[in-house]
């Protein structure tokens, strides 16, 4: 219901256990952890061990281990709040070690101090420096005199957005490749250089990689605010994320859900976990590869849980190369709800660590960031073991790894073990060809498969793979047809890094396109990818027709390989040279909507013309042709549209329309006379329809498109007292857009009629208001003192979008025509604010004097609600039909609805007082990311709305109803946002009481099953 909810830690549902809400800010008092201890809940034989805690350390982000087995922390007292400059930041990085039998660290090390809410941490081989995040930036920290302390600071990478501190960059990572995965946080914008001199700019969230200090680059794009990532031993990166789906297997350069933003062309990378676990807030992931648990337990996926209080577990199937999580039974339950697991790590002793950011808030903006209850001194790190029925079960040391030489730590049955020796080994300067000689045996010798992919893989960092001519070439050649499918795998993923690959590669490349294994035929495609040439293309569509409908994340991988093969123009113009079928045509129709380029587009626009492209994709293709293709393109395309039969149906034709022209409006092309004459013709045909749908289409495209032609019946429409108030309100606002002048007298009257549907008089004023026209302030203050109080607050908001509006708004008030308290409602007051008034705050002061606090009335309202849904005895089954009309036209649940605000799964456990918050007083506590925006255009018209997304040169915003607003960035004069929710504050007056009732009943029952 409110577009205030999307945070790191945002309360949704609880998975497996009780469906009590679990509680905003804890009503229990702090406890020690072994009080806190004795309160987790494990399956038979796991134990909790404490690891470190307050006084020791305060409240830790993230963990890593280093390649000597000790744990690095970093750690906060400032958070949410960043120091302010000139103040030094208490915050730092400590390291552990010397764990004894019990888990406790008996050397506690401060590494660094003076940091500003370090998130990202991870440190470097040897154990001497470490990339940290600290506000602004990545740094390099170094000890370099030996005393355990970094004395020598860096900017490594920089600089980071730090608006919203809870989704800031985290979760630094090793790749098999020797680069640094990480993720970009929610709501933040920032752009990163490395010294290198090349930079990418990076909007919520993304995950991302970096080489060390030198260079960086993109991985994927999207998901809302990833906050954990983990390799398993295939190679396979995941993510946990918050507010999208909980776990994401990330398919490199594929695009993933996020509020408003756009896919690639290509639609979102495909998902692999359709559940929740109980909340949309997940922090720290980890595949558990090793030996220490149970065999059952080995190949799950472990992710923390910080608004539950758990730690959730998913088992996995797959389909070929497509895992689906399954969801498990909770693997810790902490009846402290003051537990918040935000971090986890696989230990090299095989233990499974966690950061617990112990606090009494549950989140970040669910309660006020300056609430008094936050605590900012305590946390925990444990680790969880297999202790057995017995509870004698051994676990190694932590460090015992140290002793084993190279060769017997690639082959650890433990991953953190394995990758720690690749990446120590990794940053190994190898001068002479001996050292990769011996490496290079075990890849072609050692029965230990683990030792021949991470021999591998050492290899190309070291870059003994780079052809044409190498010595060690067929010790590559020979893994690549390995009997083992990892080391296959593997093989073509190294293969794939390197930077150039002779015939002979290919062949075998495009050979591995039919291996019987699902991942190497993945890996073989991610790296002709990364390799094109135009004999690819059909090997990679064979693989496309043959890839088993269900196995999604290698449909995705090969056609992103494919898109590759055509993002140079001359891989277009010798396509003919392939002699495709028509159903491989047509598969290179679904992809070129990934190239943005005019060589795709006329490869589309021909296609059409010969009617070899999918028409089911046509609005696709038609949005990418306007947005990327040339004149002589965009003019063919009109005659596509135009030869469309007549069979499909003008809504069909509609679909068709809106594509072209939101395209052209995305490139910067006005809509030509020609495609406006077909656009009024369409609009007619729309007009003389019966189906209700078809009439608000041939509106829509009426007002889309400011067809004059049709402003008459437009005027009718609006003002026909029969008609319905959904369809007179679309007509007056198309009016509206197409002739101003004229539209202002209808919509005064409208305004002024108290016989007209109190909904339609509010659409009214806000078009007035809109408007910029003086008339249409006058008409609106004329109409302020008679009208009942749910249009006055209406009229109000329209009013202050301007300062003359805003005065009279004020004169009006003060001459007692209108109530002062409509100067406290949030969707006046914060617009107020920026109209520019003058001696604003006097004026304030002396009419809202004596009244009380609009809290206090709101609360009031809200006190009453409480006990009128007590007695409704609303029935849930109804108020699912009031949530489809008042909610999901911007809110999404059960699948269904809206991508314009957050998702409304599981809602439910917030229980009945958060949900009377939420819907009756919306900007309590509203995130920057869904605050109000208001767009001043040149003509005069204000536009406010919740900002979705820039595409080209169109900004896109969506307003009350979540319908999308697209502005011409040409035609912006001003733009501003107010710390208000765009949902509006007087909700609880747009539908009845009852059926507000009813609605509070279904949203309650939006829990897990249990």
């Amino acid at each position: 219901m409110r577009h205030a909810l999307v945070t790191l830690f945002v309360l949704t549902l609880s998975s497996i256990a009780s469906a009590a809400p679990p509680d905003l800010v804890a009503t229990t008092e702090a406890r020690t952890p072994a009080e806190e201890k004795a309160l987790f809940h494990l399956p038979e034989g796991f134990v909790a061990e404490l690891v470190a805690s307050e006084p020791e350390i305060h409240k830790p982000m993230n963990i890593a281990f280093d390649d000597q087995g000790r744990l690095w922390v970093t750690h906060t007292i400032e958070y949410p709040f960043p120091a302010p400059e000139g103040k030094t930041p208490r915050d730092g990085v400590k390291i552990l070690s010397d764990f004894a039998p019990d888990g406790r660290a008996r050397k506690i090390e401060t590494f660094a101090t003076g940091l500003n809410i370090p998130i990202g941490i991870l440190p470097m081989p040897h154990g001497q420096s470490a990339m940290v995040h600290s506000i602004p930036d990545i740094l390099d920290l170094t000890d370099t005199d030996g005393d355990g302390k970094a004395d020598k600071k860096e900017v490594a990478y920089g600089r980071y957005g730090f608006r919203d501190t809870h989704g800031m960059t985290n979760s630094f990572t090793w790749g098999f490749d020797g680069w640094i995965y990480a993720c970009h946080g929610f709501s933040n914008e920032s752009t990163v250089k490395g010294h290198d001199g090349k930079s990418i700019t990076m909007q919520s969230g993304n995950t991302y990689r970096m080489d060390g200090g030198t260079r960086l680059e993109y991985f994927t794009h999207g998901q809302v605010n990833p906050f954990g990532l983990c390799f398993d031993p295939l190679g396979n990166l995941y993510s946990a994320d918050c507010h999208s789906r909980p776990i994401y297997q990330l398919l490199r350069g594929a695009y993933y859900p996020s509020f408003g933003k756009p896919d690639d062309g290509l639609g979102f990378g495909p998902e692999m976990c359709t559940h929740e676990h109980g909340s949309t807030g997940i922090a720290g992931i980890v595949y558990y590869a090793a030996d220490h648990f149970p065999k059952a337990y080995h190949d799950r996926i472990f992710i923390g849980n910080p608004v539950t209080s758990r730690i959730n577990q998913d088992t996995i199937a797959w389909t070929g190369s497509t895992p689906k999580a399954i969801e498990q039974p909770d693997f810790l339950v902490s009846d402290d709800p003051w537990f918040r697991p935000v971090d986890l790590k696989l230990g090299p002793d095989g233990a499974l660590y966690v950061a617990d950011f112990y606090n009494k808030i549950i989140g970040h903006y669910e309660v006020p960031l300056t609430h008094p209850g936050r605590d900012r001194e305590r946390g925990r790190i444990w680790r969880i073991v297999y202790r057995g029925k017995d509870g004698q079960g051994k676990l190694k040391p932590t460090d015992a790894f140290r002793k084993l030489t190279d060769g017997e730590k690639l082959g650890d049955p433990n991953f953190t073990v394995r990758m720690a020796a690749t990446v120590r080994l990794g940053h190994i300067a190898v001068d002479n060809g001996g050292a990769i000689d011996d490496f290079a045996k075990l890849v072609r010798d050692d029965p230990n498969p683990n030792k021949r992919v991470h021999a591998l893989w050492l290899l190309q960092q070291w870059r003994a793979f780079q052809w044409p001519e190498n010595p060690w070439g067929p010790t590559l050649i020979k893994a690549l047809s390995d009997p083992d499918r990892m080391v296959r795998v593997h093989a073509m993923k190294v293969l794939g890094e390197t930077d150039e690959l002779s015939e002979d590669l290919r062949s075998i490349t495009r050979k591995a396109l039919r291996d019987p294994d699902a991942f190497v035929q993945r890996a073989a495609a991610e790296t002709l990818g990364r390799h094109p040439l135009l004999e690819n293309v059909k090997p990679l569509l064979a693989l496309r027709s043959a890839a088993p409908a269900g196995d999604t994340h290698l449909i995705h991988a090969v056609r992103m390989a494919l898109r590759d093969q055509f993002l140079h123009d001359s891989a277009w113009d010798t396509l003919g040279d392939l002699k495709l079928s028509d159903a491989e045509l047509a598969q290179l129709a679904d992809i070129a909507p990934g190239v943005h380029s005019a060589a795709s587009a006329k490869f589309l626009v021909a296609l059409m013309e010969q009617g070899k492209a999918p028409r089911d994709s046509f609005p696709r293709f038609f949005k990418h042709v306007a947005r990327y293709g040339d004149a002589e393109s965009t003019a063919k395309l009109l005659a596509v549209l135009k030869a469309v039969p007549a069979s499909l149906g003008l809504l069909a034709k509609v679909d068709l329309l809106r594509a072209y022209q939101q395209g052209l409006q995305e490139r910067g092309v006005a809509f030509g006379d020609e495609a406006r004459t077909y656009a009024e013709s369409l609009a007619g045909s729309l007009l003389d329809s019966s189906n209700p749908r078809a009439i608000k289409a041939g509106i829509e495209v009426a007002g889309t498109f400011r067809l004059e032609g049709i402003r008459d019946r437009l005027a009718k429409l609006g003002t026909s007292e029969s008609g319905d108030e959904a369809t007179r309100g679309e007509a007056l606002a198309a009016l509206q857009g197409i002739n101003p002048a004229i539209a202002g007298p209808l919509l005064s009257s409208v305004l002024a009629n108290a016989a007209a549907p109190i909904g339609l008089r509010e659409r009214v004023a806000n078009l007035l208001g809109a408007g910029g026209r003086k008339e249409a302030t006058l008409a609106l203050l004329n109409a302020l003192p008679t009208a009942p109080s749910r249009l006055q607050s209406s009229i109000a908001a329209a009013l202050v979008v301007r300062r003359e509006g805003a005065e009279g708004l004020l004169d009006a008030v003060t001459a007692g025509k209108a109530s002062a308290r409509l100067l406290q409602e949030p969707r006046v007051s914060g617009p107020l604010g920026n109209a520019g008034v003058p001696k604003l705050a006097e004026r304030l002061a002396t009419l809202q004097k004596g009244l009380p606090p609009a809290d206090v009335r709101v609360n009031a309202l809200i006190a009453t609600r409480r006990a009128g849904f007590g007695m409704a005895k609303a029935e849930a089954t109804a108020g699912a039909k009031v949530y489809e009309t008042a909610c999901a036209n911007c809110h999404m649940l059960g699948g269904k609805g809206g991508r314009v605000g957050p998702q409304l799964d599981g809602i439910g456990v917030r229980g009945l007082d958060r949900l009377l918050e939420d819907t009756l007083d919306p900007s309590r506590n509203v995130d920057q990311t869904f605050r109000l925006t208001t767009i001043a255009l040149k003509d005069g018209q204000v536009l406010s709305g919740l900002l979705l997304r820039e595409e080209g040169e169109v900004i896109v915003l969506a307003d009350a109803q979540g319908k999308e607003i697209r502005l011409n960035k040409m035609a912006v004069e001003e733009r501003s946002m107010a710390p208000v929710s765009p949902m509006p504050s007087n909700f609880a007056e747009q539908i009845p009481e009852a059926d507000f009732y009813k609605l509070m009943a279904y949203l309650l029952t939006q829990r897990p099953a249990t």
